[in-house]
């Protein structure tokens, strides 16, 4: 077991910064299209998420330039690239945290035009980099406020997730705060689900976890799969987001440099080099 014992100090981290991005004049990176005025295609059948020239930056540095990108349903979708990359702001702007040009879609529909309240509530659920638990409360009353939307069987969400993650359910009764980083990870996880997402956007389930924790997530992801849950998974760890995912984009410095299956990508002479080695 992981004796890391980091409790989430309640922030949303994102990973643009200053390290990969550059500053430029955004008046001119966004002086073409993607208004917020803009019509939009239609939904491609299948098609949960649609996100087409996404622009974002923090003041004049550039976090994200122009992305294009789906999420199919049923699909997992993996985002991997190394810190600084813009993953996270990626998902924050999916969640519709972060303002932005060009276009994100969920459901067919532009994120800028709902709040985040009403993307939640039509089933986008974002597990954040940070946690975002609640360490004074107990790991049952975290993962019950993850069900506010579905309060008709939040029996059935909390046995159904301590099937999941035996662990938590040992652990019921413990604050948040007391348990280690990768025992929060999994809570993390399970209040997520107990919100019964139609997307789960995972933000780097991963980070800083002991292999054996790192076994236990991986196990989870893809009971996931075989429910039919669609995950969008920003992730560092390539081996491990290749190991479930069915198509990855390569993000580097805030754009898209490669795209593909795990299989395609696997053969890819820059990323064995840089990121899997041999």
């Amino acid at each position: 077991m992981s004796t890391d014992s980091d409790a989430d100090d309640g922030t949303r981290g994102t990973d643009a910064g200053t390290d990969d991005a550059e500053s430029v004049d955004t008046d001119v990176l966004f002086e073409e299209g993607g208004t917020s005025g803009e019509a939009t295609a239609p939904i491609a059948d299948g098609e949960l998420l649609s996100v087409s020239d996404l622009r974002v930056a923090y003041g004049k540095v550039v976090a994200l330039r122009g992305i294009d990108l789906s999420v199919d349903e049923g699909e997992i979708v993996a985002v991997i690239g190394p810190n600084g990359a813009g993953k996270s702001t990626l998902a924050d702007t999916v969640m519709g945290f972060l303002d932005y040009e060009g276009s994100v879609r969920y459901r067919g529909q532009e994120a800028r035009e709902r709040s985040v309240n009403e993307l939640v509530e039509e089933g986008l659920i974002h597990c954040t980099e940070t946690r975002d638990l609640f360490g004074y409360m107990t790991v049952e009353d975290n993962l019950t406020l993850g069900a506010y939307r579905r309060s008709g069987d939040v029996d059935e969400r909390l046995a159904s997730t301590y099937d999941l993650f035996p662990r938590l359910e040992e652990r019921a009764d413990q604050d948040a705060r007391t348990m280690s980083g990768g025992e929060q990870q999994m809570l993390a996880i399970g209040r997520a689900l107990m919100g019964d997402p139609d997307l789960l956007l995972l933000d780097e389930p991963t980070l800083g976890l002991a292999p054996v924790i790192l076994e236990d997530i991986s196990d989870a992801i893809e009971e996931m799969r075989a429910e039919g849950v669609t995950i969008l998974l920003c992730e560092q760890n390539v081996t491990f987001a290749m190991n479930h995912a069915d198509r990855i984009y390569l993000l580097e410095n805030g754009s898209i440099e490669r795209e593909g299956t795990p299989e395609e990508l696997r053969g890819d002479e820059y990323i064995q080099e840089v990121y899997i080695g041999g």
